[in-house]
C-alpha cells in the first residue's frame, strides 16, 4: 500500500503530482505511461492539472512543477511537443544550468566588489571631531534627547569629488562595535582638501544599547572605522560597490 504524499504546498496537492513512497510490489505502469505521453509543451500546465490520479517520484514532480512555474518556459523548450519524460530531463538540465549561471554571476559580482573596494579604500579619510549629548530642553522647544556627531572628510585621491557615501562604525577599546551608520555626504572636495560638515543629529533612544554606549563612551576611547561605498566625482563619473555605474 502506498503512503500518502506529504503536503509541500497547496498547489502541489491540488494537481496531485507529489509522489507517494510506493512499496516494491506496487505497479509503476501508470507512471511509465504518463511519462511516455507526448504533449504540446505550451499546454503542459493544463496536462498536469488534469493528472490528479497519477503519482510520480518526488524529484520528477518537482522538476515538472518547477518548469511550469517559470514564465516563458515553452519558448525555451527544445521542441514544441515532447514526452513528459523528456520534459523532466530537460527541466533538470535547465535547473542545473541556472544554478551554475547563478553561481558564476555571484562569483563575478564578488570579484568586482573586491576590486572596487580596493580602489575606494584609499580615496577618503574620515574622522569624528566632536560628540555631544544634548538632553531634552522644553524651554528651548527641544522635547527629545539627541546625540550630536561632527565629522571631517579629506580627499586623499587625485580627482575632485562631488559627493560620496559610506559606512561609519564606532569601536570601543576592545574592537567591539558601539554604533554604526550609513552616511551620505553631499560635500565637494578637491584633491588633498579637508572639510568639516555641520554636525549630524541622532535621536537618542534610551532603550537601545547602541545609543547608550554611543552617549556614554568618551570620544578618546572610541575608534572610527570608515568604509567608502560610493564616490561621485566632479567630472560625473562614479565608483560604487553597487555596480551599474561608470568607473573613473
Amino acid at each position: 500500500m502506498g503512503i500518502g504524499p506529504a503536503r509541500w504546498t497547496t498547489h502541489l496537492v491540488r494537481i496531485g503530482l507529489l509522489g507517494a513512497t510506493v512499496a516494491a510490489c506496487s505497479s509503476r505502469g501508470p507512471e511509465r505511461a504518463f511519462l511516455a505521453r507526448r504533449v504540446p509543451v505550451a499546454r503542459l500546465d493544463s496536462v498536469l492539472k488534469a493528472a490528479d490520479s497519477v503519482r510520480l517520484p518526488l524529484a520528477a514532480a518537482r522538476a515538472l512543477l518547477g518548469v511550469t512555474a517559470e514564465s516563458g518556459f515553452a519558448a525555451r523548450a527544445p521542441h514544441d511537443s515532447m514526452t513528459l519524460a523528456e520534459i523532466v530531463t530537460w527541466a533538470r538540465e535547465e535547473q542545473a544550468r541556472k544554478r551554475q549561471a547563478d553561481a558564476a554571476a555571484s562569483a563575478a559580482e564578488r570579484a568586482r566588489q573586491d576590486s572596487v573596494r580596493k580602489l575606494l579604500e584609499p580615496l577618503l579619510a574620515v574622522t569624528i571631531v566632536k560628540k555631544t549629548y544634548l538632553p531634552k530642553d522644553p524651554a528651548s522647544e527641544q522635547y527629545e534627547d539627541y546625540i550630536s556627531l561632527a565629522f571631517a572628510y579629506e580627499n586623499k585621491g587625485t580627482k575632485p569629488m562631488r559627493a560620496f557615501q559610506g559606512d561609519a562604525t564606532f569601536l570601543d577599546t576592545f574592537g567591539d562595535s558601539i554604533y554604526s551608520a550609513h552616511l551620505k555626504v553631499d560635500l565637494a572636495l578637491a584633491p588633498g582638501q579637508s572639510r568639516r560638515e555641520p554636525a549630524r543629529i541622532v535621536r537618542f533612544n534610551p532603550f537601545r544599547v547602541a545609543h547608550q554606549r554611543l552617549r556614554d563612551t568618551p570620544l578618546n576611547k572610541m575608534k572610527l572605522v570608515w568604509e567608502t561605498t560610493d564616490v561621485v566625482f566632479a567630472d560625473g563619473t562614479r565608483l560604487s560597490l553597487a555596480g551599474d555605474h561608470e568607473a573613473p
